[in-house]
């Protein structure tokens, strides 16, 4: 009997924890949301006109010289623009493209180039680069191609080019797709192989990215969204949902926030999984939720981030939250993903997830 009270003493102050955590969490999310949005507002207040960003933009950005035989080397501009550079030996540096320099024979005033290379300014200092040293030159803003997403919440950022195929938690195979830099297209189901098909489920997920911001001129954007998706727990339940999001990115980190919809009925499911599970779970229409994301580089990193993400299905509701924390490893190719998923039942269990981005 003590055992059964000290227990149930325990699971509700773990509820509690975690339903305070909760609101907190949402505190600080909306106080970031606000500083955004004033962040916002004083930077278009200080913007200069379109003209004078037009002639800035003639001045500053001067491409390489037309002698110059080089594709790689020739698309690169001077001035503003940041790159991430991978050397052959595996090592990655980033800064901005000083000069382009030529091949040349030198002369009693100048120093021999025994071929073309470039001129990198990074915090170690102006480093100068042959040609035969450099694997990979890339924007900055294009080296991380898994900004469209954290873990399972898209962010507000398109998929672009980055068309993607992911497994997650290993049962569950993804795919995603861009149209220009508007529309992202997303969709998966689960393959486990002991449940029949009407068992399996199903996710589609259709994002809208109308208006980017370019907050100031070290780069910081705000991205907005608004978009739908369409879920299957076994065919008989259907989930349709309406959202919108916002994403701030900086330099080396991103927020997302999200707000969301359930637009259909009914207000209560039976989900099944074989002879494993078979429960009811009541999710009512009109309910209103709300997402939150972080991504962030890890220290000089270049492929590691840390990232978090926090559920929560119904605002009315701060036990109906989940939370998940990991890292990322990745490059331009592949990502994998690992940490725990977190449940205010309380409830803890690992996760994976693995995304290669082939074209």
């Amino acid at each position: 009997m003590i055992l059964s009270v000290e227990k149930t003493t325990l699971v509700r102050v773990l509820v509690r924890s975690m339903n305070f955590f909760v609101e907190f969490s949402f505190c600080a999310f909306t106080c970031v949301m606000m500083l955004v949005f004033a962040h916002i507002t004083k930077a278009q207040a200080q913007s200069p006109t379109p003209s004078a960003i037009a002639t800035n933009a003639i001045a500053t950005s001067t491409t390489a010289t037309s002698t110059i035989k080089s594709a790689l080397l020739k698309q690169l501009q001077r001035g503003d623009t940041e790159y991430r550079v991978r050397l052959t030996s595996g090592d990655i540096l980033s800064g901005k493209v000083l000069e382009v320099l030529e091949q040349s024979a030198g002369t009693s005033i100048s120093a021999s180039m025994p071929e073309e290379g470039i001129v990198l300014e990074t915090s170690l200092g102006k480093l100068t680069i042959f040609l035969s040293e450099i694997s990979e030159i890339i924007p900055r803003r294009s080296a991380y191609r898994h900004n469209h997403r954290a873990y399972i919440m898209p962010t507000a950022e398109p998929i672009g080019n980055n068309h993607f195929i992911g497994l997650w938690e290993l049962i569950f195979a993804y795919a995603g797709a861009g149209i220009g830099d508007v529309v992202s297209l997303t969709g998966g189901r689960t393959l486990v192989p002991f449940l029949s098909g009407d068992e399996q489920a199903t996710l589609v997920n259709v994002k809208i990215t109308p208006y980017v911001f370019e907050l100031d001129e070290s780069g910081n954007r705000l991205f907005t969204c608004v978009g739908g998706n369409f879920a299957l727990a076994n065919t008989a339940n259907q989930f349709w949902h309406a959202y919108v999001g916002a994403t701030f990115k900086g330099a080396r980190s991103s927020i997302t926030g999200h707000v969301f919809y359930k637009v259909n009925e009914p207000s209560t499911y039976r989900i099944r999984a074989g002879n494993f599970l078979d429960f009811t779970a009541r999710y009512p229409a009109s309910t209103l939720g709300i997402g939150a994301a972080l991504d962030t580089r890890i220290g000089d990193r270049h492929d590691m981030h840390f990232i978090g993400e926090l559920w929560n299905a119904n605002v009315l509701q701060p036990s109906a939250t989940a939370i998940l924390l990991g890292l990322r490893l990745s490059n331009t190719a592949v990502s994998m993903d690992a940490g725990l998923a977190i449940f205010t039942q309380p409830f803890v269990f690992p996760f994976v997830s693995f995304a290669w981005t082939p074209f």
